[in-house]
C-alpha cells in the first residue's frame, strides 16, 4: 500500500485524540494542528521535529528503524519482537492467546514509536476470525530515512590499517595454475579459466563483479555453519557490510558493536559472535583492520579496484602487436577492458591478448573512452589496426558469431516461423522479409518449412 494511503488511514481510523496530541508534542507541532486531522496528515511526513523524535530513541529502536528502512516493506506485530523481545513461558506450550502475547509489545510500539512520529501503522483487511492485533500492519516512512541516527557507534582513527591485498591477486594466478587459499566451498563454480580466448569465472564472463562475488562467497561459506537464521532475513555477512557501509571518512567500528545490530536485523535471538565474523572477512581480504590500545576495529577497504596506474605498468608491447598482462598489476577493471576486446591465451607462463575484431566490433561504443581501449590504440599496432577496421565497419556491417540469416518471402510462412520462435533471443525479424536466428535453431525452422511444403535454399560462401 502506498505510503500516503497508510498515512490518510492511520489519521482518520487509527488515531485517538491522545494520540494526535502526543505525536504534535514530540514532533514539536503546533497544538492547532491536532484539531484538524487533515491538516495533521499533511505536516506528518514534513521534517519538522524529525530529528530531535529519531535522536529521543534508544540505540535498539534506532537500529530497528533502520532495519525497517533497509527492507522498506510492512511488518506484522510479531516483528517487533527482536526489538522487544517477548515473555514466553519456560519449558512448556505457550497456551496464551495472539492478544495476550503481544498486547504489552503493541503498548510499547505506539508508546515509543508512533506516539514519537516516527512510524505509521494501519489494520488491515484480512479474513473475519483475526484479532484487530493480528491485523495490524507498521512502516517506517522512508522520507525520514535521511535523519536517522547513525546505526555504527565508531571510532576515529587516521591509520590505513591492514588489509590482505594478495587475496584478489593469487585468485588471478589460477588462470596460470597457481594455487589458491583453501575455498570453504566447491571451487569449481568460481574458477578463473581460458577457453577459445575468453576468460570467464565459474563459467561465466569476467566480471570484476564476479570476481567479488567469489570473495565475499568465500566469507560468507566459511561463517555460515554457525549461522542460523529465519527465513527472509539478512545474514549476518549482509548486515556486517550494511553496518560498515555507514562508516564516514577515519571510522572504525569494533566488533563487539555489531552485537546490537547482528541480533536485531537477523532475527535470531542469540547474538552472532561479530568478532569471528570481521575477522574472517579481514582473512578473505573484504575488510580492513587496525588495533588501538589492544581492541580490534575494522571497516571497508577504500576502493582498489579502479585504475590506479597506468597500463604501462602493467601492459608491455610485444613486437608483434600482441599484449602481454601482468595479473599481479592489472587493475582489476583493466583485465574486465582486455577481456572483453582480446583474445586471450597463456603463453610461456606469461597471459597473453591478441586484438579480435568481433569483440572490439560488440564492444566498441562501451568502451570508446575507456583510458586502457585508448592505450592500446596508441601502442599496439595490432590493436590499432583492429580498432581502426571495427569503426570504418560500425554501423555498416554485422559483426556476429553463432548467427544465422535466412530470407523468407512467403508471408504466411514468415508469420508462422515467427509464432513458433516468440523468444527474441531465438529468433528476430529483419527488415526486407529477412529473420535471425541461432545455429542450433536451424534444424526447427527446417522442419517448419519443409511441413509446409516450401524449399529451402542455401546460399554458399563466396
Amino acid at each position: 500500500m502506498a505510503m500516503q494511503i497508510m498515512l490518510k488511514q492511520m489519521c482518520k481510523d487509527e488515531l485517538n485524540d491522545s494520540d494526535l496530541k502526543a505525536i504534535c508534542k514530540n514532533r514539536g507541532f503546533p497544538a492547532k494542528e491536532a484539531t484538524s486531522r487533515d491538516i495533521f496528515e499533511n505536516f506528518f511526513l514534513s521534517t519538522i521535529g524529525l530529528k530531535e523524535a529519531l535522536n529521543s530513541l534508544t540505540y535498539e529502536e534506532v537500529v530497528f528503524l533502520h532495519l525497517l528502512n533497509k527492507i522498506n516493506k510492512e511488518v506484522d506485530i510479531e516483528y517487533f519482537e527482536r526489538l522487544y523481545g517477548s515473555q514466553k513461558p519456560a519449558g512448556g506450550y505457550d497456551y496464551r492467546t495472539f492478544n495476550q502475547r503481544y498486547k504489552e509489545t503493541f503498548n510499547k510500539v505506539k508508546n515509543n514509536l508512533v506516539r514519537k512520529g516516527v512510524l505509521i501503522f494501519i489494520e488491515r483487511e484480512m479474513y473475519p476470525s483475526s484479532t484487530r492485533l493480528k491485523r495490524l500492519r507498521f512502516r517506517f516512512p522512508p522520507e525520514f530515512a535521511n535523519f536517522l541516527p547513525h546505526i555504527a557507534r565508531a571510532s576515529t582513527f587516521k591509520e590505513a590499517g591492514d588489509f590482505k591485498t594478495k587475496i584478489l591477486r593469487n585468485k588471478l594466478l589460477e588462470i596460470n595454475g597457481g594455487k589458491q587459499k583453501q575455498s570453504p566451498f566447491s571451487k569449481e563454480s568460481f574458477t578463473l579459466s581460458i577457453k577459445d580466448g575468453d576468460l570467464s569465472i565459474g563459467g561465466e564472463k569476467f566480471r570484476v563483479s564476479h570476481l567479488l562475488k567469489w570473495q565475499q562467497t568465500c566469507w560468507n561459506a566459511s561463517v555460515e555453519a554457525n549461522t542460523r537464521m529465519r527465513s527472509g532475513d539478512m545474514t549476518p555477512i549482509e548486515v556486517t557490510l550494511y553496518a560498515l557501509s555507514q562508516l564516514q571518512e577515519h571510522e572504525w567500528l569494533p566488533a563487539d558493536a555489531l552485537a546490537v545490530i547482528l541480533k536485531i536485523f537477523t532475527g535470531v535471538e542469540k547474538a552472532h559472535h561479530g568478532e569471528n565474523i570481521c575477522e574472517v572477512g579481514w582473512e578473505w581480504g573484504c575488510l580492513v583492520k587496525v588495533v588501538a590500545d589492544g581492541k580490534t576495529y575494522y571497516r571497508l577497504p577504500e576502493d582498489h579496484l579502479e585504475y590506479t596506474t597506468s597500463p604501462e605498468h602493467y601492459l608491455q608491447i610485444k613486437p608483434d602487436g600482441t599484449v602481454t598482462l601482468d595479473p599481479m598489476t592489472i587493475p582489476y577493471a583493466a583485465l574486465e577492458v582486455l577481456a572483453s576486446v582480446s583474445i586471450l591465451d597463456v603463453h610461456n607462463s606469461n597471459l597473453r591478448a591478441t586484438a579480435s575484431i568481433i569483440k572490439i566490433g560488440n564492444a566498441l561504443e562501451t568502451f570508446r573512452k575507456n583510458p586502457v581501449f585508448e592505450w592500446l590504440r596508441e601502442n599496439s599496432s595490432g590493436f590499432r589496426t583492429a580498432i581502426e577496421m571495427a569503426q570504418k565497419r560500425w554501423g555498416k556491417q554485422i559483426i556476429h558469431e553463432n548467427l544465422m540469416i535466412a530470407r523468407v518471402k512467403d508471408l504466411s510462412l514468415k508469420v508462422q516461423i515467427e509464432n513458433s520462435f516468440a523468444d527474441p533471443k531465438n529468433l528476430v525479424s529483419l527488415p526486407n522479409d529477412y529473420i535471425a536466428f541461432p545455429c542450433d535453431q536451424l534444424p526447427a525452422i527446417q522442419k517448419i518449412v519443409e511441413t509446409s511444403g516450401h524449399v529451402i535454399k542455401k546460399a554458399g560462401a563466396k
